[in-house]
C-alpha cells in the first residue's frame, strides 16, 4: 500500500508539474512578447510623428543592435528609409500590410529573429518596426533550465514526504492491528491504544474500542444467558429425575399414576422453556422479520382471551378491543399477545382489562391487571432475560423470566415499542405497533 500510494502521488505530481510548467512557459512568453509589442508600438508612434515633421533621420535612428529597428516603405513597396542595421535589407513585409498590429510571423534578419509591427504614415507610407527576440529566447532558455532542474527535485521531495507520511500512518495502523489480533475471547476487557493526534487513525482506534465494548457486553450477556438457561433447565430436570427414581424404587403399583400429573407439569415447563429459548435464538439470529403480512391484531387478541378464559378464573375484560391492522409475523404477534396476557393473568388478583385502539397511525395494545404492580426501578429490568421480581419468584412456579424478553425483542422486530406504567393498582403494559394501511379501503 505504501508503494502504491507513493506511485500514485508521483504520477499525480508529475502531471501537475508538467501542466504547471507548460502554463508558466506559455504565460511568460506571452507576457514578454506583449512587452515587445508595446515597445514597438511606442517606437512606431514616434517614427510616424517624425515623418510627419519631415525628419526622416529621426524616424529611422537606432541606438544599437538590441533596440527596435525601423524601415519605411513606399506605397509601391520599395524601401524609402531604414535604420543603419537594416541597410540593404529587402522590404521586411509586403505592402499593403495590416496596420496597427503585430505580424504573427517572426522575421529572421542576419541570423537573428525579430518581431515586426506595422503602421501607416503620411502619404501612403508604411512604417515597419522590428524588435529582437533575443531577450525572449534567453528568458525561455533560462526558465526551461530551471524547470528541468527544479521539477525533478520537487518531485523527489514530495514523493519522499508521501513515503514517510504513509509509512508513519501505516505503522500506527499496523500497531492497532497487532493489538486487535492479540485479543481473544477471554481478553475482551483490553482496549487498543488511542493515538494523541486528532485524525482518522484516532477515530479508527476509538471505533475499535467502541466495538470491543459492545463485544464484551454481548459476550457477558451470552454467558449470563447460558448460565441462567442451564439453571432453569436443571431444576425441572432434577425434579423430574428425582420423581422417576422414587417411583422406580417404590413398591406401590399406583405410585406412577399419582406421580404422572406432576411429571407432566415438569415436562410442560421444560417444553415452554425450550420454546422460549428457541424463540429468543431466532430473534437474536435475525432481528428483522422473515415473514410479514397484514395481520388483524384484534382477532389475535380475542382468540388469546378466549383461550385464557378456559384455563383461569381471572376475569379478562376485552370489551374495549377494536379493529387494529398491523404488518408483521402472525406467529410472533400471537406470542407477544399471549405472553403479555399470561403475565397479566399470572399477577392479577381478580381482573385483567384488555384494549386495542388505533391512535395517530399506531395500533395500541394495552393490558392492565389489578395485581401488586411493578416498582418504577424494575420496569425496564423485567424485560431482561431470566429476570423476575422476588414476589414473582415466590408466586410464579411456571414462568421462566423469558416472556417479557420475547415480547420486547419481537415488538422491536416489528418496529414497535413496549413499555410498563402504573395501573393503580397493578401494572399496565402498552404495546405500540405501526398501523398497516388497508389497500382495499377507498
Amino acid at each position: 500500500m505504501r508503494v502504491r500510494v507513493t506511485v500514485i502521488a508521483a504520477v499525480a505530481v508529475s502531471i501537475g508539474l508538467v501542466a504547471a510548467s507548460a502554463a508558466l512557459v506559455v504565460s511568460l512568453r506571452a507576457g514578454l512578447i506583449a512587452g515587445l509589442d508595446d515597445s514597438a508600438r511606442s517606437r512606431a508612434t514616434d517614427a510616424v510623428s517624425a515623418l510627419r515633421r519631415g525628419d526622416t533621420g529621426l524616424a529611422v535612428s537606432s541606438t544599437g543592435g538590441e533596440s527596435s529597428l525601423v524601415q519605411v516603405l513606399g506605397s509601391d513597396g520599395q524601401v524609402l528609409a531604414s535604420s543603419p542595421e537594416l541597410a540593404g535589407v529587402a522590404p521586411l513585409v509586403p505592402v499593403p500590410a495590416p496596420p496597427g498590429a503585430a505580424l504573427p510571423d517572426e522575421l529572421s534578419i542576419s541570423e537573428r529573429d525579430y518581431r515586426a509591427f506595422t503602421t501607416f504614415a503620411v502619404g501612403g507610407r508604411t512604417v515597419v518596426v522590428v524588435t529582437p527576440m533575443t531577450d525572449v529566447e534567453e528568458a525561455m532558455v533560462q526558465l526551461a533550465g530551471r524547470v528541468l532542474l527544479g521539477a525533478p527535485v520537487l518531485l523527489v521531495l514530495i514523493c519522499g514526504a508521501v513515503w514517510v507520511l504513509v509509512g508513519y500512518t501505516l505503522q500506527t495502523v499496523d500497531g492497532l492491528r497487532g493489538q486487535v489480533a492479540a485479543l481473544s475471547a477471554s481478553g475482551l476487557d483490553r482496549r487498543v491504544d488511542v493515538p494523541v493526534a486528532h485524525d482518522e487513525v484516532r477515530e479508527l482506534a476509538v471505533t475499535m474500542n467502541g466495538l470491543l465494548d459492545r463485544l464484551q457486553r454481548s459476550a457477558q450477556v451470552q454467558r449470563r444467558f447460558v448460565a441462567d438457561a442451564a439453571h432453569e433447565l436443571r431444576n425441572p430436570l432434577a425434579a423430574l429425575r428425582a420423581r422417576l427414581e422414587v417411583n422406580e424404587r417404590a413398591d406401590d403399583p399406583d405410585a406412577w399414576k399419582r406421580a404422572a400429573p406432576v411429571m407432566l407439569q415438569d415436562t410442560e415447563r421444560l417444553g415452554r422453556l425450550v420454546d422460549d429459548l428457541l424463540a429468543l435464538a431466532r430473534l437474536d439470529e435475525s432481528p428483522r422479520l422473515r415473514r410479514a403480512e397484514p395481520v388483524d391484531l384484534d382477532e389475535i387478541v380475542l382468540a388469546e382471551v378466549a383461550r385464557l378464559r378456559e384455563t383461569t378464573s381471572i376475569t379478562v375484560d376485552a370489551r374495549q378491543v377494536s379493529a387494529g391492522l398491523v404488518h408483521g409475523d402472525p406467529g410472533l404477534l400471537t406470542r407477544v399477545v399471549g405472553n403479555v396476557l399470561a403475565n397479566a393473568v399470572r399477577h392479577a388478583t381478580a381482573v385483567v382489562q384488555v384494549s386495542v385502539a388505533t391512535v395517530d397511525g399506531q395500533v395500541e395494545l394495552t393490558v392492565a391487571d389489578d395485581g401488586p404492580g411493578i416498582p418504577p426501578a424494575e420496569r425496564e429490568r423485567v424485560f431482561e432475560r431470566f429476570h423476575r421480581l422476588d414476589e414473582a419468584r415466590a408466586r410464579d412456579v411456571g414462568g421462566s423470566g423469558l416472556g417479557l424478553a420475547i415480547v420486547r425483542d419481537a415488538v422491536r422486530a416489528h418496529g414497535g415499542v413496549v413499555s410498563i406504567q402504573d395501573a393503580r393498582p397493578g401494572a399496565l403494559v402498552t404495546v405500540w405497533l405501526p398501523q398497516e394501511v388497508d389497500s382495499q379501503q377507498p
